[in-house]
């Protein structure tokens, strides 16, 4: 057992670990940009339908999945940490890379692609980014989409910086503009659809 964890528990108690991160995950939740993630997106993606390959999983995010899949969509997960599977779409996780997704996911195509905070969080270097997108639109059916999301005080941008090129090209969706800021936070979502390239 880990040393907080150990300490967790016997300060507060047995399933307090579980009450910090489900709070964690309340407040992580009740940001504006996740709001809309909620609100706007994940309903538009579920009408949409398809298969949707979700990248990035934490218990925060375990319980976008049944709502991309209300109309029939089939949700994949992914995340480099192999910890992250449990929180993932079970019988449907892989655990690997998101600069070689392509290769882990060569089997399969998708219709849709979420990519919210990874980007900044582990995916730093301007060529690592580069290779993520590439990747990324390996997988992704022309036409299909893929929501960016990312903080401008963790990269400088992607799409000015054309690391979403020749892929991608900025579409609205979910009754959004191509790109929403946010006032309150720095987190930016960028919507894409993946271009013949």
């Amino acid at each position: 057992m880990g040393g907080r964890t150990f300490l967790t528990k016997l300060f507060l108690g047995a399933g307090a670990e579980a009450k910090l991160r489900s709070r964690r995950s309340a407040g992580i939740r009740a940001l504006p940009d996740r709001r809309l993630l909620a609100d706007a997106y994940i309903p538009a993606f579920a009408k949409a339908g398809g298969r949707i390959l979700w990248i990035g999983c934490r218990a925060y995010t375990a319980e976008d999945y049944p709502a991309l899949e209300a109309h029939g969509a089939e949700v994949w997960t992914t995340d480099i940490d192999p910890d992250a599977a449990r929180w993932g779409r079970e019988r449907r996780h892989r655990t690997g890379d998101v600069c070689t997704i392509d290769a882990f996911f060569g089997d399969l195509t998708f219709d849709a692609i979420v990519c919210n905070g990874v980007l900044g969080f582990g995916v730093d270097a301007p060529e690592a980014q580069s290779r993520a997108l590439a990747a990324m639109a390996a997988i992704l059916r022309p036409g299909g989409l893929m929501l960016l999301g990312w903080n401008t005080d963790k990269i400088d941008d992607p799409v000015a910086a054309q690391r979403t090129m020749p892929w991608f090209i900025p579409a609205p969706f979910a009754g959004q503009p191509a790109r929403v800021r946010f006032d309150s936070v720095t987190h930016v979502y960028d919507s894409f659809l993946r271009t013949d390239a």
